[in-house]
């Protein structure tokens, strides 16, 4: 497959999380054999994956996620992005804030087949916990 088709189904696959057209829409873009390194580290396979997803979506109202930059090589896709949204639900840890946050994360996708068989994201959980209110930032302290 094209490098330049993995990169357009990264983004869209990613700037539709949260969305009604992803909700019946995960087989478009998710391999039979998708596995993920979810938070937390653990690894889940497609089914858990898109309960997973759904869940933490779920808690969040206004979530934007904006591809910023691509960068494919081989099979395997590094995609930078930004996530805005405002928390509405409790998540684990965090009960419901009404609070915005915006981060930023990175996610490597690897293809086969002309899907995403694996999915490794990593985003700023700690500033998206500090913009929320459920830990202090980290100058907090200094301005004390």
């Amino acid at each position: 497959m094209d490098q330049q088709r993995q990169k357009q189904i990264a983004k869209e696959w990613h700037e539709a999380f949260g969305t009604d057209a992803l909700k019946n829409n995960y087989n478009q873009y998710l391999h039979d054999n998708f596995v993920a390194d979810f938070f937390g580290g653990q690894q889940v396979d497609k089914a858990r994956y898109i309960e997973e997803d759904q869940r933490f979506a779920s808690a969040f109202k206004n979530s934007h996620i904006t591809v910023l930059e691509q960068i494919a090589e081989d099979n395997k896709v590094v995609s930078v992005m930004t996530w805005t949204a405002v928390q509405v639900n409790d998540i684990p840890g965090i009960p419901a804030t009404g609070r915005s946050f915006e981060i930023r994360g990175i996610a490597i996708d690897y293809f086969k087949d002309g899907k995403v068989i694996k999915h490794f994201p990593l985003f700023d959980q700690l500033n998206m916990m500090q913009q929320l209110g459920a830990m202090p930032e980290a100058n907090a302290a200094d301005k004390k």
